[in-house]
């Protein structure tokens, strides 16, 4: 599957770039092109570019038909007054999930089983948690088909509206043009009456 036309849909994906998180991230890869996604845009993996990083994901998020978070443990939080430890995933992802939200982006996530993904996913989206096992991927199948094909589906909802805008534009324009020659006839008309 290397030609970009097998893929019914684009999504960036907003993953860490660490070695050790590699296997998860493309397991998610993986489960992407499965079902026809092409993953793309990663600053760092997917992309290279002289241009500022965040300028480059903001570019490639608004490309993508929806956004694809890859939830790995990256550091160790504490809570202060409880004492309690969590594994975090970067803050980086946070950022990219923020953009993505703020550009009326779907946002599809995969969560490595023990990472904490905070208190800004949850508010967006329902997330699956992968342990990287055949057995709880099957588990998790009808899940994901749920979850990308609404992604899929809210995106092409998205690109139609705009669409329609852009037609409207268009429509809009033509009209004043033609109103702006009907003003110029009928004001010829009038002179040389």
């Amino acid at each position: 599957m290397d030609s970009k036309n097998q893929f019914i849909a684009k999504a960036f994906v907003s993953c860490s770039l660490r070695p050790t998180d590699l296997p998860f991230v493309n397991l998610v890869a993986n489960i992407l092109r499965y079902y026809q996604i092409f993953p793309f845009g990663t600053v760092g993996l997917h992309e290279a570019s002289t241009d500022n990083p965040t300028a480059l994901m903001k570019k490639n998020i608004e490309e993508s038909d929806f956004v694809v978070v890859v939830a790995t443990k990256r550091y160790i939080t504490k809570d202060n007054d409880s004492g309690k430890e969590s594994n975090m995933l970067s803050e980086m992802i946070h950022t990219e999930a923020g953009i993505a939200f703020a550009n009326s982006k779907p946002v599809v996530v995969f969560v490595e089983e023990g990472t904490n993904v905070g208190n800004f996913i949850p508010n967006i989206t329902q997330y699956i948690t992968l342990d990287g096992t055949q057995p709880n991927l099957d588990s998790q199948r009808n899940l994901i088909i749920s979850l990308l094909n609404d992604a899929y589906q809210k995106s092409q909802e998205i690109k139609r509206k705009e669409n329609w805008k852009g037609l409207g534009n268009f429509t809009l324009g033509i009209l004043a043009v033609l109103g702006g020659l009907s003003l110029l006839e009928n004001s010829y008309d009038d002179e040389y009456d």
